[in-house]
Protein backbone atom coordinates (compact mmCIF):
# COMPACT_ATOMS: atom_id res chain seq x y z
CA UNK A 1 0.00 0.00 0.00
CA UNK A 2 1.46 3.48 -0.51
CA UNK A 3 0.22 7.34 -0.83
CA UNK A 4 -0.42 8.93 -3.72
CA UNK A 5 -1.17 12.50 -3.60
CA UNK A 6 -3.48 12.14 -0.81
CA UNK A 7 -4.69 8.69 -1.60
CA UNK A 8 -3.90 5.61 -0.30
CA UNK A 9 -3.44 3.19 -3.63
CA UNK A 10 -3.73 -0.53 -3.16
CA UNK A 11 -2.27 -2.60 -5.72
CA UNK A 12 -4.20 -5.63 -6.87
CA UNK A 13 -1.55 -8.38 -7.95
CA UNK A 14 -3.55 -10.67 -6.37
CA UNK A 15 -8.02 -9.88 -7.04
CA UNK A 16 -8.48 -10.47 -3.71
CA UNK A 17 -7.29 -7.96 -2.31
CA UNK A 18 -10.00 -6.14 -4.97
CA UNK A 19 -12.52 -8.32 -3.93
CA UNK A 20 -12.67 -7.73 -0.44
CA UNK A 21 -12.36 -4.01 -0.67
CA UNK A 22 -15.34 -4.38 -3.29
CA UNK A 23 -17.44 -6.40 -0.27
CA UNK A 24 -17.89 -2.74 1.63
CA UNK A 25 -19.06 -0.66 -1.55
CA UNK A 26 -22.75 -1.76 -0.44
CA UNK A 27 -24.59 1.51 0.96
CA UNK A 28 -22.00 4.17 -1.35
CA UNK A 29 -23.22 6.36 -3.34
CA UNK A 30 -22.16 6.73 -6.99
CA UNK A 31 -20.08 10.26 -7.49
CA UNK A 32 -18.21 10.00 -10.43
CA UNK A 33 -17.80 7.73 -13.99
CA UNK A 34 -15.23 7.71 -16.64
CA UNK A 35 -14.48 5.77 -19.48
CA UNK A 36 -11.42 6.34 -21.66
CA UNK A 37 -8.82 4.73 -24.19
CA UNK A 38 -5.49 4.74 -22.37
CA UNK A 39 -2.61 4.06 -24.61
CA UNK A 40 -5.17 1.96 -26.98
CA UNK A 41 -6.50 0.21 -23.84
CA UNK A 42 -10.05 0.74 -22.65
CA UNK A 43 -10.05 2.37 -18.76
CA UNK A 44 -13.13 2.62 -16.48
CA UNK A 45 -13.36 4.59 -13.29
CA UNK A 46 -16.07 4.25 -10.86
CA UNK A 47 -15.75 7.00 -8.11
CA UNK A 48 -17.60 6.27 -5.05
CA UNK A 49 -18.91 8.42 -2.10
CA UNK A 50 -20.43 7.61 1.44
CA UNK A 51 -19.78 10.99 2.91
CA UNK A 52 -17.86 12.31 6.15
CA UNK A 53 -18.16 9.09 7.91
CA UNK A 54 -15.90 6.85 5.45
CA UNK A 55 -13.45 7.30 2.55
CA UNK A 56 -14.39 8.08 -0.88
CA UNK A 57 -13.14 5.53 -3.27
CA UNK A 58 -11.96 4.53 -6.75
CA UNK A 59 -11.98 1.58 -8.53
CA UNK A 60 -10.09 1.62 -11.52
CA UNK A 61 -10.31 -0.71 -14.79
CA UNK A 62 -8.10 -1.02 -17.22
CA UNK A 63 -7.91 -3.86 -20.49
CA UNK A 64 -11.99 -3.47 -20.26
CA UNK A 65 -13.28 -6.88 -22.29
CA UNK A 66 -17.31 -5.34 -21.72
CA UNK A 67 -19.14 -2.89 -19.52
CA UNK A 68 -23.13 -2.17 -19.28
CA UNK A 69 -24.04 1.26 -17.30
CA UNK A 70 -27.48 2.07 -16.84
CA UNK A 71 -29.40 4.20 -14.47
CA UNK A 72 -32.75 5.83 -14.55
CA UNK A 73 -32.78 9.27 -15.13
CA UNK A 74 -34.63 11.37 -12.00
CA UNK A 75 -33.63 13.73 -9.55
CA UNK A 76 -31.56 12.77 -6.36
CA UNK A 77 -29.23 9.55 -6.15
CA UNK A 78 -29.57 6.80 -3.74
CA UNK A 79 -27.09 4.13 -2.43
CA UNK A 80 -26.02 1.30 -4.39
CA UNK A 81 -28.11 -1.53 -3.08
CA UNK A 82 -25.84 -4.64 -3.70
CA UNK A 83 -22.11 -4.72 -5.03
CA UNK A 84 -20.35 -8.02 -6.02
CA UNK A 85 -17.34 -9.03 -7.47
CA UNK A 86 -16.63 -12.41 -9.33
CA UNK A 87 -12.99 -13.60 -10.10
CA UNK A 88 -13.28 -15.51 -13.26
CA UNK A 89 -10.49 -18.14 -14.15
CA UNK A 90 -9.60 -18.80 -17.92
CA UNK A 91 -11.70 -21.82 -19.03
CA UNK A 92 -13.73 -22.98 -22.35
CA UNK A 93 -17.25 -22.94 -20.03
CA UNK A 94 -19.99 -20.53 -20.23
CA UNK A 95 -20.36 -16.98 -18.50
CA UNK A 96 -21.88 -17.21 -15.70
CA UNK A 97 -25.92 -16.33 -15.53
CA UNK A 98 -26.00 -12.42 -15.61
CA UNK A 99 -22.76 -11.72 -17.50
CA UNK A 100 -23.41 -11.54 -21.52
CA UNK A 101 -20.70 -9.85 -23.15
CA UNK A 102 -20.47 -10.37 -27.34
CA UNK A 103 -16.98 -12.01 -26.20
CA UNK A 104 -16.80 -16.28 -26.53
CA UNK A 105 -15.33 -17.20 -23.15
CA UNK A 106 -12.00 -19.21 -23.76
CA UNK A 107 -9.28 -20.57 -21.57
CA UNK A 108 -6.59 -18.62 -23.70
CA UNK A 109 -8.24 -15.01 -21.58
CA UNK A 110 -6.44 -13.52 -18.95
CA UNK A 111 -8.00 -14.08 -14.82
CA UNK A 112 -11.07 -11.53 -15.43
CA UNK A 113 -12.86 -9.87 -12.80
CA UNK A 114 -16.60 -9.26 -12.74
CA UNK A 115 -18.00 -6.10 -11.23
CA UNK A 116 -21.24 -5.34 -11.12
CA UNK A 117 -24.05 -3.37 -8.94
CA UNK A 118 -27.43 -2.97 -8.25
CA UNK A 119 -29.60 0.13 -7.53
CA UNK A 120 -30.22 3.24 -8.43
CA UNK A 121 -27.48 2.35 -11.40
CA UNK A 122 -26.86 -0.63 -12.78
CA UNK A 123 -23.08 -1.21 -13.65
CA UNK A 124 -21.30 -4.38 -15.13
CA UNK A 125 -17.76 -4.41 -16.23
CA UNK A 126 -15.68 -7.42 -17.03
CA UNK A 127 -11.47 -6.07 -17.15
CA UNK A 128 -8.26 -8.12 -16.81
CA UNK A 129 -6.64 -5.37 -14.25
CA UNK A 130 -8.76 -4.09 -11.23
CA UNK A 131 -7.60 -1.50 -8.07
CA UNK A 132 -8.90 0.20 -5.61
CA UNK A 133 -7.71 3.68 -4.41
CA UNK A 134 -9.09 5.19 -0.88
CA UNK A 135 -9.28 8.61 0.33
CA UNK A 136 -7.02 9.47 3.72
CA UNK A 137 -9.22 10.51 5.88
Amino acid sequence: MEVVGGVIVIPVGSFQKFLAVVSGCRGYFLDRLSLERIDNVDALEIGLRWGPEKPDMTLAFRDVYFSVIEWTPGPGTAPLDQVAATLLEPSDSPWPEGLAPQLVRSSSLPMLVWFRTEGPVHISVLAAIASVSLEVM
